[in-house]
């Protein structure tokens, strides 16, 4: 894409979503996870989940619940 302009859908990909999980009341992050448009470096601190394609990264559910942890 161009720089200063929003991504277009029709010709930019999505290569990356990253999303942090704290318990109510903490500073810090119980979780950290990155999805990633094929293989990433590991990143120190997260867990790193790989797609081959874009529409499989979007196809990403990530529901947390009390029970889960």
């Amino acid at each position: 894409g161009a720089p200063g302009v929003f991504p277009e859908p029709q010709q930019d990909p999505v290569i990356a979503i990253a999303g942090a999980v704290l318990r109510q009341g903490c500073r810090e992050p119980f979780l950290r996870v990155v999805f990633t448009l094929r293989a990433c470096a590991p990143l120190r601190g997260a867990t790193v989940r790989s797609f081959g394609s874009e529409g499989d990264l979007l196809q990403v559910r990530f529901g947390v619940k009390n029970a889960d942890f």
